[in-house]
Protein backbone atom coordinates (compact mmCIF):
# COMPACT_ATOMS: atom_id res chain seq x y z
CA UNK A 1 0.00 0.00 0.00
CA UNK A 2 1.23 3.41 -0.77
CA UNK A 3 0.78 6.48 1.11
CA UNK A 4 -2.03 9.03 0.22
CA UNK A 5 -2.96 12.14 1.22
CA UNK A 6 -6.09 14.14 1.91
CA UNK A 7 -7.40 17.64 2.90
CA UNK A 8 -9.94 18.34 4.95
CA UNK A 9 -11.39 21.73 5.71
CA UNK A 10 -12.80 22.66 8.17
CA UNK A 11 -16.46 24.27 7.75
CA UNK A 12 -16.54 26.82 9.98
CA UNK A 13 -12.92 28.72 9.88
CA UNK A 14 -12.03 27.49 6.53
CA UNK A 15 -8.77 25.76 7.58
CA UNK A 16 -7.21 23.17 5.54
CA UNK A 17 -5.31 20.35 7.55
CA UNK A 18 -3.66 17.62 5.54
CA UNK A 19 -3.40 14.38 6.74
CA UNK A 20 -1.31 11.12 5.09
CA UNK A 21 -2.90 7.28 5.63
CA UNK A 22 -1.70 4.11 4.29
CA UNK A 23 2.27 1.97 5.01
CA UNK A 24 5.09 2.97 3.28
CA UNK A 25 6.53 0.85 0.76
CA UNK A 26 9.72 1.90 2.34
CA UNK A 27 13.33 -0.03 1.77
CA UNK A 28 14.23 1.91 5.26
CA UNK A 29 15.40 -0.73 8.17
CA UNK A 30 14.44 -0.12 11.59
CA UNK A 31 18.06 0.71 12.75
CA UNK A 32 17.89 3.79 9.84
CA UNK A 33 14.19 4.79 11.08
CA UNK A 34 14.62 5.17 14.78
CA UNK A 35 15.65 9.07 14.67
CA UNK A 36 11.87 9.48 13.49
CA UNK A 37 10.75 8.33 16.60
CA UNK A 38 10.94 10.20 20.42
CA UNK A 39 11.15 9.17 23.86
CA UNK A 40 9.65 5.72 24.86
CA UNK A 41 9.19 4.82 21.74
CA UNK A 42 12.50 5.26 20.45
CA UNK A 43 13.83 3.28 23.98
CA UNK A 44 12.02 0.75 23.20
CA UNK A 45 12.54 0.22 19.59
CA UNK A 46 15.83 0.33 20.48
CA UNK A 47 15.38 -2.46 23.01
CA UNK A 48 13.70 -4.67 20.75
CA UNK A 49 16.59 -4.67 18.01
CA UNK A 50 19.05 -5.39 20.40
CA UNK A 51 17.28 -7.69 22.13
CA UNK A 52 14.90 -9.59 19.69
CA UNK A 53 14.67 -11.45 15.86
CA UNK A 54 12.41 -9.02 14.02
CA UNK A 55 10.38 -10.73 11.07
CA UNK A 56 8.45 -7.21 9.90
CA UNK A 57 8.72 -4.07 10.12
CA UNK A 58 5.55 -1.30 8.91
CA UNK A 59 5.89 2.11 8.64
CA UNK A 60 3.34 4.98 7.53
CA UNK A 61 0.41 7.03 8.81
CA UNK A 62 -2.84 6.44 10.18
CA UNK A 63 -5.94 8.52 11.72
CA UNK A 64 -6.23 8.97 15.44
CA UNK A 65 -8.40 10.72 17.40
CA UNK A 66 -8.22 11.89 21.17
CA UNK A 67 -11.49 10.70 22.69
CA UNK A 68 -10.92 13.65 24.94
CA UNK A 69 -11.07 16.49 22.80
CA UNK A 70 -11.97 14.38 19.21
CA UNK A 71 -8.89 16.02 17.73
CA UNK A 72 -7.60 14.39 14.22
CA UNK A 73 -4.23 13.54 14.60
CA UNK A 74 -1.91 11.91 12.07
CA UNK A 75 1.34 10.32 13.40
CA UNK A 76 4.00 8.54 11.35
CA UNK A 77 4.11 5.29 13.28
CA UNK A 78 5.61 2.00 13.00
CA UNK A 79 4.66 -1.42 13.36
CA UNK A 80 6.72 -4.15 14.47
CA UNK A 81 6.40 -8.09 14.30
CA UNK A 82 9.67 -9.77 16.12
CA UNK A 83 10.64 -13.53 18.05
CA UNK A 84 7.54 -14.92 15.52
CA UNK A 85 4.62 -13.92 17.80
CA UNK A 86 5.30 -10.79 19.33
CA UNK A 87 3.96 -7.20 18.10
CA UNK A 88 4.99 -3.44 19.25
CA UNK A 89 2.66 -0.95 18.11
CA UNK A 90 3.70 2.68 20.24
CA UNK A 91 1.22 4.75 21.74
CA UNK A 92 0.62 8.11 20.69
CA UNK A 93 -0.40 11.05 23.12
CA UNK A 94 -2.94 13.92 23.15
CA UNK A 95 -0.98 17.45 22.84
CA UNK A 96 -3.94 18.78 24.82
CA UNK A 97 -4.63 16.75 27.34
CA UNK A 98 -2.34 13.90 27.42
CA UNK A 99 -4.65 11.32 26.93
CA UNK A 100 -3.56 8.47 24.79
CA UNK A 101 -5.15 8.49 21.35
CA UNK A 102 -7.52 5.81 19.60
CA UNK A 103 -7.74 4.76 15.72
CA UNK A 104 -10.08 7.34 14.46
CA UNK A 105 -12.82 5.22 12.59
CA UNK A 106 -15.99 7.34 12.89
CA UNK A 107 -17.17 10.01 10.26
CA UNK A 108 -14.86 13.47 9.71
CA UNK A 109 -18.11 15.30 11.50
CA UNK A 110 -17.57 13.45 14.87
CA UNK A 111 -13.88 15.17 15.36
CA UNK A 112 -13.11 18.69 15.96
CA UNK A 113 -11.24 21.43 14.47
CA UNK A 114 -7.40 22.06 15.90
CA UNK A 115 -7.84 25.77 15.15
CA UNK A 116 -11.42 26.78 16.11
CA UNK A 117 -12.63 23.91 18.63
CA UNK A 118 -15.70 23.44 15.77
CA UNK A 119 -17.01 19.68 14.48
CA UNK A 120 -15.24 19.63 10.84
CA UNK A 121 -18.55 19.45 9.28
Amino acid sequence: MSIQTMTIQCQHCHTQEQYKVGHSDSEHTLVEAIDNFHGKTQIQLRSIIKKHHIDKVKFGYALFNCPECQTLYNPYTVEVEYDDIMLFKPFHKCQSCNTTLIRATEAMSTYTCKHCGEHLA
